[in-house]
């Protein structure tokens, strides 16, 4: 198996610019102590609110661009919590403002510091799955005339948000070939009620469309627990890591993304060794 493309989340906090930016260098040190090809940064909808200017500044841009590494870029993963408009929303006036939003995300950072990978939530479920659905492919088939051959991927959500059971996400791969996924395994496993028999043969279906898998975002969970538990954290009828690997996890373009340690060094350390023993690397 080639090695794993790793990538953490260090849930960067919006702190005054010069702990910004000295977070952000700390930040940069550990990915590469820890041999992290990937950082994935998280866009709010305060930090947007507040200006794209104003926590990515220049100085914020110039580390990026001295740095070894790639970075993704998380947009509005708070988007069902606050009722902000999303690219699945039936709504077509609401579905033009999220389309907007992500526009001018996209091309500020483009014009700036082009990312490895924009991913992108569903925001909150509001009607059947087929509307959702529809608008979905609207939304991508419109970022895509816009920005030709732009990385951007969509995660599955938490219960309440488009496209939260499994089955849904299978159906959005099955039907467009234009939207890549990134997989949240503890959503995915509550979404089939945490039930491992169900979780895997619907995994063994998504390996047909292992290529379109831009991130599996590691989580550990188990039935009655949350969906974002550390991989080391041993759990009775806990996620089986190697079964998710040997299914969907061999594409080498995938990004292992890690984001339930924040930017810990230990924690960084014990997630990748508990992957790295899961599939015997």
């Amino acid at each position: 198996m080639p090695p794993l493309r790793l990538g953490f989340n260090p849930r960067l906090a919006a702190h005054d610019r010069r702990r910004l930016l000295a977070q952000l260098r700390a930040i940069v040190d550990v990915a590469v102590r820890l041999e992290f090809q990937v950082v994935e940064f998280s866009l709010d909808t305060v930090m947007y609110e507040l200006g794209l200017r104003t926590f990515f500044d220049a100085d914020f841009i110039h580390i990026l661009d001295r740095a070894p590494m790639r970075f993704h870029l998380n947009v509005f993963r708070d988007a069902p919590e606050r009722r902000w408009p999303a690219l699945t929303d039936p709504n077509a006036t609401d579905r033009s403002i999220a389309l907007r939003q992500l526009v001018q995300i996209v091309e500020f950072f483009e014009q700036r510091h082009a990312m490895e990978m924009y991913v992108v939530h569903p925001g909150r479920r509001t009607g059947p799955d087929a509307r959702h659905m529809d608008a979905l492919r609207e939304s991508f088939r419109t970022i895509h005339n816009l920005f030709p051959g732009l990385p951007i991927a969509v995660e599955n959500a938490d219960s309440g948000a488009a496209l939260h059971a499994v089955d849904s996400v299978l159906s959005m791969l099955e039907e467009t070939s234009r939207v890549r996924l990134a997989l949240h395994t503890g959503r995915a496993f509550h979404s089939v009620d945490g039930n491992h028999l169900a979780f895997e043969s619907r995994l063994n279906y998504m390996a047909r469309f292992a290529d379109r898998l831009a991130e599996i975002r590691w989580h550990n969970t188990a039935p009655g627990r949350e969906p974002s538990v550390p991989l080391h954290v041993e759990l009775q009828r806990g996620l089986d890591v190697g079964t998710i690997m040997r299914a969907v996890g061999r594409n080498p373009g995938t990004v292992h993304m890690i984001d339930t340690v924040g930017m810990n060094p230990a924690g960084l350390f014990r997630e990748v060794r508990a992957l790295r023993r899961a599939i015997g690397a």
